[in-house]
């Protein structure tokens, strides 16, 4: 600490202290901001994960039970043919991407019965048809009936 040995010096000291006592509150509240965001960086990162594997939407449409049925077997069947024998990390991050691309708006039980409809319908347009042969059990035209 410097010798004071007039009010010049004094002042000029004064002026110095207060000075540095501004970048030290400066210094530290950057420092205090810092630590703030660091320990809220976790849950900030857990929040957006929630949010991304939910939807993120509150006025969602409701899954139907085809829906639910097809968030289980496509993981499922996944994991039985193309993941075979692959990682259980690999398996549990498609199982989880697949649970977020299945959502109602897209797989929903309407959505399905119009694709299915859709398929049958053009198989048996490529398929050769079967001609059914006519039966009748009606009652003759020229039976006698009174």
């Amino acid at each position: 600490m410097p010798k004071i040995q007039n009010l010049q010096q004094l002042r000029a000291e004064i002026q110095v202290l207060r000075q540095k006592k501004i970048e030290q509150e400066l210094y530290f509240s950057q420092k205090k901001e810092s630590l703030q965001e660091a320990v809220r960086s976790p849950f900030k990162f857990a929040r957006k994960m929630v949010n991304f594997f939910s939807g993120g939407k509150a006025n969602e449409i409701q899954a139907d039970w085809t829906t639910a049925m097809l968030r289980f077997a496509i993981p499922f069947l996944l994991n039985k043919t193309l993941l075979k024998g692959k990682g259980g990390i690999i398996k549990s991050a498609i199982a989880l991407i697949s649970q977020k691309a299945i959502n109602p708006s897209l797989f929903n039980q309407a959505t399905i019965s119009g694709l299915v409809d859709k398929v049958s319908g053009w198989v048996s347009n490529i398929l050769p048809g079967r001609k059914k042969k006519e039966v009748d059990y009606g009652i003759p035209p020229d039976s006698e009936t009174s």
